[in-house]
């Protein structure tokens, strides 16, 4: 018997069985995002939104482990209003994309994602002189450093919150011997309450009419023209949990294999470039790395990650900015953000 080789994402085993008011009331609509696309590719469906001016700036977005894309939904659509042309992609095993098998969640898995989001634009992102930004959070910052290690030329400049990769103590719960070691776990539902008690979700959430033997056929939907609404990030990673089939495998391997800890490898390539020291036909050669943090942040502590940074990269090519909150910080502070950033990109194009 042949092995599946993905789950599905909620696109295929939930949104056909509810009703479309139910599908819309969620923590994540389907339609949440301008410019939705899902694009196939070998390791599964992945959801992909872009907008904004075609001749924009061009903008990546590379989201966590926990949270997909739309925690940067308020961000992105500052800088299109600033005239910025933006991606945002779920990670394999979140949000509407699927869940590859028989293969690591890595760095390599996710890293190699961005070229799948990034190839199926109509836009050319990168090669022939094109390049792009990266605003990445969490688990995305290691992911997106080491794209940009491998791809620099295609890399105009990185934004990182919250950045994991020089963590020095992960929280408790992922440190767990299940979590590393799924194999020793009595049964799918223990692994699977190890993984909830990380995510610190409920054992389930709001309950929807679900009804499996009435599939009904999904129209295409444009999506909104613009973000307006406000989404309840908080209330995501338990819609997650209880309707992505295959988040509780993606989240538990890539605890076990990602990149959330000893990461001055892929750190230092980066940071080499931006202090000058390799690459100069870059546009990262001698710029500037901005980095935020949440003030209260437990997971990615500011000052220990700072004191971390500043071993690879000297002071005078790190901007940190300090924002309130703890890890969640990114989207309560989205505005404050988007003007920092932009304020930022700003200053270094007049050469302040």
């Amino acid at each position: 018997m042949t092995l599946p080789n993905k789950i599905q994402s909620p696109l295929s085993t939930l949104i056909p069985f509810i009703s479309p008011e139910e599908a819309a009331g969620m923590a994540y609509p389907p339609n949440a995002l301008p410019g939705a696309r899902d694009v196939n590719t070998f390791y599964g469906s992945m959801r992909v939104y872009e907008w904004g001016p075609e001749d924009g700036e061009k903008v990546l977005f590379v989201h966590g482990d926990a949270t997909p894309s739309l925690l940067f939904s308020k961000i992105a659509q500052g800088l299109v209003d600033a005239g910025h042309r933006v991606m945002l992609f779920d990670l394999w095993g979140r949000g509407y994309s699927d869940t590859p098998l028989n293969c690591r969640h890595d760095v390599r898995l996710f890293a190699t994602q961005i070229l799948l989001a990034i190839t199926s634009s109509p836009l050319s992102w990168m090669g022939n002189g094109n390049s792009f930004s990266i605003v990445a959070f969490s688990l995305g910052g290691p992911i997106s450093l080491a794209f940009t290690g491998a791809f620099p030329e295609a890399v105009r400049s990185l934004v990182l919150l919250g950045p994991a990769g020089l963590i020095r103590k992960l929280p408790e719960e992922y440190e767990d011997q299940l979590i590393h070691q799924p194999e020793l776990a009595p049964s799918p539902e223990s692994l699977r309450e190890k993984v909830r008690l990380a995510l610190g979700v409920a054992p389930s959430g709001p309950a929807l009419n679900i009804q499996r033997d009435r599939k009904r056929v999904i129209p295409s939907e444009t999506g909104p023209s613009r973000v307006e609404k406000i989404f309840d990030i908080k209330e995501i990673p338990q819609w997650q949990f209880d309707h992505h089939q295959g988040h509780v495998h993606s989240f538990q391997d890539t605890v076990r294999y990602g990149p959330l800890q000893n990461q001055e490898e892929l750190w230092g390539k980066v940071c080499d470039i931006i202090a000058g020291r390799t690459r100069p036909d870059t546009a990262l050669h001698k710029s500037k790395l901005l980095v935020f943090f949440g003030e209260d942040d437990d997971v990615v502590v500011g000052k220990e990650t700072t004191e971390d940074i500043l071993k690879l990269l000297p002071s005078n090519y790190l901007e940190v900015k300090y924002m309130p909150g703890g890890h969640g910080f990114p989207y309560p502070n989205s505005e404050r953000i988007t003007q920092t950033i932009l304020s930022s990109w700003s200053s270094r194009r007049s050469g302040i």
